[in-house]
């Protein structure tokens, strides 16, 4: 209920001006159905009470009753009271997605089998079938950042370029995942919003800075998902005697740059809980950024029934009201 009375608002507010003369007109037909009013010239005031009978009119059961009632019905169905959206004229487009693949030698560590570069694909394959034809782009960095997919709803087209990516590719090495953002943000203006997705290992210290530019761009929101094993499980792998030569997850960069960026960090896991996880986040971003595009609901048709029943009483014999 709070919520209703917090979104009651009317489209056309102008209409609301009529119930300016339904009242001086009902005040009038009032007036002049006063029999009392209209003898009291004529009859003594002591045997007018005595003298007159009151007229139909002034039960609750008569026309000027119900055009009363059914005045202010009118003028407020059209104003059009509205408390909830309809659904968005874009309702086919799905949120848009930038995902953003790390490419550095780490990724190339066998911590998790066969390589964290493979999981990583194997995950992106798995979210980009749950969206279906949704809009997706590719990116991958390193030392730098380049586009590898313009934004696409054709999910084969993906796969190609996902299966194409190898560690050490591209022209320079580091961990920089700040290097996507001006790309990311070029390609999210053309769906007006949506997700940035950094899949990778780890970042740089200087990293978390770069992306607190995000924090003043509400349309775009910041997931973070995390390949690897962090430290705790190499070491314990080691104490069990397994190869854990691979560098450990850097889960303290990664985390810090999904909040300087007002994101979400969210490691990867041997179920699909994650993928359930950020699959729910994009959505549920896609639907408040949807919202403001969604149109009001015109609730003046609700009052029609209610109008067109109390208006079927003139058609009873004697129903009149002259003016």
């Amino acid at each position: 209920m709070t919520e209703l009375l917090a979104n009651l608002h009317f489209l056309r507010p102008a209409w609301l001006l009529l119930i300016i003369p339904f009242t001086v007109m009902s005040v009038i037909q009032w007036r002049r159905r006063d029999l009392s009013r209209q003898w009291e010239p004529v009859i003594a005031a002591h045997l007018l009470p005595r003298m007159i009978v009151p007229g139909s009119q002034r039960r609750l059961f008569s026309p000027l009753w119900v055009s009363v009632v059914l005045s202010p019905l009118v003028v407020i169905a059209l104003a059009g009271p509205s408390w909830t959206r309809g659904e968005s004229p874009f309702a086919e487009d799905s949120a848009a997605l930038v995902i953003a693949v790390d490419l550095s030698e780490s990724m190339n560590s066998t911590d998790l089998q066969p390589n964290r570069l493979q999981r990583a694909r194997d995950k992106i394959l798995k979210l980009a079938e749950s969206r279906g034809d949704a809009y997706t782009a590719l990116l991958a960095y390193a030392g730098t950042g380049h586009t590898v997919l313009p934004l696409s709803n054709d999910s084969s087209v993906l796969l190609h370029y996902l299966d194409a990516l190898r560690v050490g590719m591209l022209p320079r090495r580091g961990k920089a995942p700040e290097a996507v953002l001006d790309a990311a943000l070029n390609l999210l203006e053309q769906r007006n919003g949506g997700t940035l997705l950094i899949v990778g290992d780890g970042a740089s210290d200087a990293s978390a800075e770069a992306f607190a530019r995000l924090r003043d761009t509400a349309d775009v929101q910041l997931l973070v998902w995390g390949m690897g094993r962090t430290q705790g499980e190499l070491d314990e792998d080691l104490a069990r005697g397994l190869d854990s030569r691979a560098p450990a997850l850097q889960e303290k960069q990664l985390r810090a740059i999904a909040d300087a960026g007002d994101g979400y960090y969210r490691r990867l896991s041997t179920d699909d809980s994650d993928l359930r996880d950020i699959t729910r986040r994009i959505d549920r971003h896609y639907q408040l950024s949807d919202d403001s595009a969604r149109p009001w609901v015109d609730g003046g048709y609700h009052l029609l029934p209610i109008i067109m029943l109390l208006f079927v009483l003139w058609f009873r014999a004697g129903w009149v009201l002259r003016w």
